[in-house]
């Protein structure tokens, strides 16, 4: 077409016009005038009638349509952008088509209006790509879309159905502030950077099935009003600080990290995790709430695995079971699946259930209803440093019994400076927690409230660990007094506090060496001590009366004490004194004391041992 042809076309056109403009390629200065020609009268708005640009090239580098409306259907279907398309504060009245549309440079809808459904499928975005505060009035359908520079959704209204279901975003996305009035589809996006959804509101469901976050993927303060399930959904890093979830729901995560502070579930939720580092921090639950290790790997409807990449995995694992001074440790490895809470601080636990997932690093200081928490599955708690280890205080090497301890009795062990192997500081999301370490009146209200719950679960040996580290508190806080102190210290040496059954028995053996020591040397009388007969004189006609005294039960100097047969006697009598036995042995009186001695600590002991194996295996 010649200009003279063009412009005798371009003459006919008025404002509201229909076009159908398909195959052509429009340059920048024809686009214009093409435009000029459908300016409103009041010279303010370009206004297109029903238009079909579809598979029209764009060779130069800007397309301009801001502000532009199109009254009817605009169709842009397979269109190729070489440079910027601009469609800022566009109004379109009826339905929108973009599909396989091609836009190789910045593609700009701020403020857009689509009155009828928008269609992005296929659609290629090479450049930065900005929809904030677009209007969805019909149904936005972005299936299989590809973005490859950033893309802002941010404060954009969806009236509609949303479906993102199958885009790739290469760099980073937003849908801060964003409102899905009807359901949200994201199942099996993919987000190579960081995606941020934060006060993002889900009317309705929310979709996020087989959906992969490659980078941090934030929820913070996003309001799901609807959803019942949200994912099985793979992040590095998994965000839902402030959330806030109506109805209960389940959520099905794998992460490296997942980040649940002040997050607030009203009717609970069934949250199942796999590797990820938990924080719960003032989160709350309204109802019955579990978090649980799951084994599996997650799937969705079709039954294909949801599960992140092997580089991931390798990311998320490293270092689990090591201390956070990188010294092995920490307590038993465990399979890399099992999710690791290090933070229920200031959260109301009466609701909640803990399932297969690794207490060893968690923070419970100010929890509320610690005795109400269930724990089930395996739930490790952290461990004394292993073997003899060197301190400042005296004793200087020190061998510290082998219990579960709260990782909150580290720092505070750290700074009394008593073994090394305890840590100063304690890990958190955000690499190490800044909390001052607690005193021992906090650790021992800690230790009694969580005594409690594994009470109620019948786990009688993890109750008798925290009753062992609610006396360790008691013992050393300040406000206890030097007379319980010194009761309690006795306590603890001989028998771990009614816990080591092997302290008390030998306990025991050392009481029953003492007795016999005691009894060879000073509590058995010589063997061949001599009666003494006394006949007292007798006048004629009168009996005689004899008077028999037994031998004085004394040891003669010239007499070896330290023999076989008194020290087999002193055992027998020593080992019958602990148990009530009567051996019907003379003794001393140094001996006879020693016996009393025996029977009154001798069964105390025993009873301990009983009841130290008792809480091992009563269940």
């Amino acid at each position: 077409m010649d200009d003279s042809d063009l412009d005798a076309v371009l003459a006919e056109l008025r404002p509201g016009a229909d076009l159908d403009l398909r195959g052509t390629t429009l340059t920048s200065a024809l686009l214009k005038r093409v435009q000029s020609r459908l300016v409103s009268t009041d010279g303010d708005l370009v206004r297109f009638g029903q238009t079909d640009f579809s598979h029209c090239r764009f060779p130069d580098w800007y397309a301009p349509f801001d502000s532009v409306r199109f009254e009817g259907d605009a169709a842009f279907i397979g269109v190729q952008f070489s440079g910027d398309a601009m469609f800022g504060g566009a109004q379109f009245s009826r339905h929108a088509r973009f599909d396989g549309a091609q836009f190789g440079g910045h593609v700009g809808f701020g403020g857009a209006q689509f009155g009828g459904q928008a269609g992005f499928d296929g659609a290629q975005f090479g450049g930065h790509v900005v929809f904030g505060d677009a209007q969805f009035g019909g149904h936005a359908q972005f299936i299989g879309a590809q973005f490859r520079g950033h893309a802002r959704f941010d404060d954009a209204r969806f009236s509609r159905h949303a479906a993102f279901i199958g885009a790739r975003f290469s760099w980073h996305v937003g849908f801060g502030g964003a409102q899905f009035s009807k359901d949200a589809g994201f199942g099996g996006a993919q987000f190579s950077k960081d995606a941020g959804f934060g006060g993002a509101q889900f009317s309705k469901d929310a979709g996020f099935g087989g959906a992969q976050f490659s980078g941090d993927a934030g929820f913070d303060g996003a309001q799901f009003e609807a959803a019942t399930v949200v994912g099985p959904l793979v992040a590095d890093f998994l965000r839902l600080d402030a959330a806030v979830f109506a109805k209960r729901v389940v959520v099905d995560v794998e992460a490296g990290a997942l980040s649940l502070d002040d997050a607030r579930f009203d009717e609970g939720v069934e949250l199942q995790v796999r590797f990820a580092q938990m924080s719960l921090r003032r989160a709350r639950f309204g109802a019955a709430s579990s978090v649980s290790g799951v084994a599996t790997p997650f799937k969705d409807r079709a039954g294909s695995v949801i599960a992140a990449d092997p580089g991931q995995l390798a990311a998320w694992v490293a270092g689990r079971n090591t201390s956070p001074s990188g010294r092995p440790g920490g307590g038993t490895s465990l399979e890399p699946w099992v999710p690791w809470l290090v933070c229920l601080q200031q959260t109301d636990v009466e609701h909640l259930t803990l399932a297969d997932v690794d207490l060893r690093w968690c923070r419970f200081a100010g929890a509320h209803h610690l005795d109400q928490l269930r724990l089930e599955g395996r739930g490790p708690f952290n461990l004394p440093p292993a073997g003899w280890q060197r301190g400042w205080a005296w004793p200087q090497a020190r061998r510290w019994t082998r219990r579960r301890v709260l990782a909150e009795e580290h720092p505070w062990r750290a700074e009394q400076h008593r073994g090394r192997g305890w840590e100063a500081t304690l890990p958190d999301l955000a690499g190490t927690a800044t909390d001052p370490p607690l005193g021992p009146e906090r650790l021992a209200v800690l230790y009694r409230s969580l005594r409690k719950a594994f009470e109620d679960t019948k786990n009688e040996p993890g109750a008798g660990d925290f009753y062992y580290g609610e006396m360790e508190a008691r013992r050393h806080a300040p406000s206890t007094g030097c007379g319980e102190r010194a009761l309690l210290t006795a306590y603890w040496a001989i028998s771990g506090y009614g816990q080591r059954a092997g302290r008390a028995l030998g306990a025991l053996m050392v009481l029953i060496g003492l007795l016999t020591v005691l009894l060879t040397g000073w509590g058995l009388p010589h063997t061949t001590a001599v009666q003494q007969v006394t006949v007292p004189p007798a006048a004629a006609g009168q009996t005689q009366t004899l008077e028999i005294v037994p031998a004085p039960a004394k040891i003669q100097s010239n007499e070896p004490k330290w023999t076989i047969d008194r020290t087999g006697k002193a055992v027998r009598i020593a080992l019958g004194s602990v148990i009530f036995r009567d051996a019907d042995q003379k003794l001393t009186q140094p001996g006879m004391w020693t016996v009393v001695a025996g029977r009154a600590f001798g069964p105390l002991l025993l009873a301990l041992a009983a009841l130290a194996i008792r809480a091992r295996v009563k269940r």
